[in-house]
This record gives structure tokens, sequence and C-alpha cells, in this order.
């Protein structure tokens, strides 16, 4: 079995996303013998590009499974291209409005009410009301990914796990996402106190070495409820493993550890690792890396490909340099976008001509705090 992994450039300024294609299978022989995932789509813009690479690589006019990981718009937007102009098999997203009578006693306020909250959660998230609303137009089956459903078998030699979130986790972080009424309040000086912050803290550098690391574990609410609920999915293709983040931070990335440890799974020996939230300092430290990636190692023995997402002006935040380095010293590979595409494949991938080799990441001795 082959497989292939494309990660498109997203974003502009500071701005990242994500746009992830996925093609396992005969890669060699017909459709019929393949499939062809798409995990978030990015911006409008990057949804186009997404269709055309699929149709320009990967030869085809159909998705088997589209993934909407969770609703922030840079990774939702362009999914909504994907299924106008593609032929979708089934659309794997969260309907956050179809929990709003499970999640109502989790609110101190009697006055909030089951349609209140559907109300909110369906005002707010527009981004996924588009691609519900496209999936119904086109017939195209919605299921709701949730560690409970179990792992799903895609051939003989091909299984998927989705590892977070549960379905309690998920409602969990959907109640405290911004639009609910708790916090709304909460949520309103997060954005200025973080600029200043970040402001004050723009000069601020340190120095690392391979054994002497700054990163530390973030507060637990470090990241938003939104990017909490995050679906992470671990492909197993004919002995490798492939892990997918998108935006989790330290509490879903522990939930998805927990599952993997439960199905007898040990995600330190992935080969291929997604880097969380364009490789935000929030939303990994290294307790949990030593978890999903493993303890740090001898000066560049990699054993590992970790690709990040992020714009061409991403940094310092987009990747953070410490998390880089957290990365590589535990025996990853890290790739970033940065402006270009990324391709993962296995030995057995068609070639492609006019593609070069990307140039991995370098360690950094001086780091931004």
């Amino acid at each position: 079995m082959g497989y292939e992994v494309d990660f498109l450039a997203v974003g502009e300024g500071e701005r990242s996303g994500d746009a992830i294609a996925l093609r396992f299978g005969n890669l060699a022989g017909p459709r019929n013998q393949q499939q062809v995932w798409v995990i978030d789509g990015g911006t409008k813009e990057s949804g186009k590009e997404l269709v055309n690479h699929i149709k320009t690589y990967y030869r085809t006019d159909r998705v088997d499974v589209v993934v909407s990981t969770h609703p922030d718009s840079d990774h939702a937007s362009g999914l909504s291209v994907v299924l106008e102009e593609m032929k979708v098999g089934v659309l794997l997203m969260h309907q956050p409005w179809n929990h709003a009578e499970n999640i109502r006693q989790l609110f101190e306020d009697e006055r909030v009410t089951p349609s209140g909250i559907e109300e909110r959660v369906w005002r707010a998230l527009q981004d996924v009301r588009e691609l519900e609303k496209i999936a119904n137009m086109k017939g195209i089956k919605i299921i709701e990914p949730f560690s409970n459903n179990g792992y799903c078998a895609l051939s003989q030699t091909a299984k998927l796990h989705v590892l977070s979130p549960s379905i309690q986790f998920y409602r969990q972080q959907l109640a405290n996402f911004r639009c609910m009424p708790e916090a709304v309040q909460k949520d309103m000086m997060a954005p200025l106190m973080e600029a200043i912050l970040g402001k004050v803290k723009e000069a601020a550098r340190a120095l690392e070495t391979w054994f002497e690391e700054t990163l530390t574990d973030p507060d637990p609410d470090a990241t938003s409820a939104e990017n909490n609920s995050s679906v992470v999915l671990l492909f197993e293709l004919d002995g490798s493993k492939l892990l997918f983040t998108a935006d989790a931070g330290v509490p879903a990335l522990t939930e998805a550890a927990s599952r993997a440890e439960k199905l007898g799974i040990d995600l330190r020996t992935v080969s291929f690792i997604q880097v969380p939230h364009h490789g935000s300092k929030r939303n990994v430290g290294p307790t949990i890396l030593n978890q999903i990636v493993g303890p740090i190692k001898t000066p560049e023995s990699y054993d590992k490909t970790a690709f990040v997402s992020a714009s061409k002006d991403g940094q310092p935040k987009h990747p953070a340099k410490k998390v880089v380095n957290a990365f590589m010293r535990r025996g990853a590979n890290v790739f970033a976008t940065q402006g270009k595409g990324l391709w993962y494949y296995s030995n057995d991938a068609p070639k492609r001509y006019g593609w070069s080799a990307a140039t991995p990441l370098q360690f950094y001795d001086v780091v931004d705090e």
C-alpha cells in the first residue's frame, strides 16, 4: 500500500490555516483501489487550490471523505469549495447545534435554554453551517467523529482511529465556546491583554541547547475550547502511523494519548505527525510531547517527520522556535509550509516532476520568550 500527504500553503501575513489532502491504497492502480481524504480546507482560496491539486496529482474529481476538524474559519472555510466542486462521499464534522439539549445542565444560569444555545451556535458558526447546508443539498452523508465510535477499517491494511474528542469531552468544550453565555464576558478582554503581553515579550529572547529546553507546559486553558474540540486522527497504513492533530491543545492531546493507550497504540512510534495549531507554544509542552512524540534523543537522531502549516510571515508565533526545537529534540525532522506546499509520501508513490526536496527547519540557538 502506498500513501501521500499534501499540506498546502495557507495564510497571509501572520495568519495561518490548514488545508491537507491524503491519498492511500494502490496508487498505481485504478481509482477504486484508492481512497482520497481532505482534512480541513483553509480559506476559500486554498479550497480552490485543494480542488486543483487533487485533480492534478491524484487524478480524480472524487473525494471519499472530507474532515472538518473544528469550526475555525482558517480550517473550515475552504471546505465549502471542495464540497461544491467535487464529488464527496462522506463529511466528518461536528454539528454543535445537535448537542444543545445535552449541555444545558453545564450552565448555572437557569435562563439558558437548549433553544437559546442552539441559536447561539447556529448564529456564530457560519462556516460549518454552510458545510452542513451544502452536504444536505448534495446528499452527502454527515457523520460526527467521536472516539467513542471505535476504529474504522478502511481496507485490509488501513485503519482510522478518532483519538479525540470523545462525545463527553466535546460537549464540555462546546459549553465553553466563545459564543456561549458564560464565555462572552470572560473572553472580552482576552485579545487586548494578549496583544499587550505580546508587545512586552516581543524583545525577550532566551538561549537553548539540545538538552536545555525553555518550553514549558502551558496552562490548561491556554488553548480555546474551539481548538480543543479538534478532531485528532490516527491513520494506520500498512504498518505506518500518521497522526493529524489540527489545533488541539494539551487537554485534547492528553485525551488522544489516553485513548491511544487504551487501544494499545504507542503514539511515540508514529512516522508522521502534524505539529498542532501551526506550531503555537500554547498548544504543547514537554509533558505531552514526551507522550505523543517521545523522549529527548541524542542530537539529530531523527526517526519521524513533522509538518507544520504556517504562513510565510507567521513567526515568531507560527511556528514558535522553541516548539520546533522541542519536536527536533524528540526525533522529528520538522518542515514548515511558509508559503509553499509540502509532500510526505511512501516509497511507491508516483513521481512528481518539477518537485524538489524540502529543506527541514534548523535547530534554533536563540528562541522567543
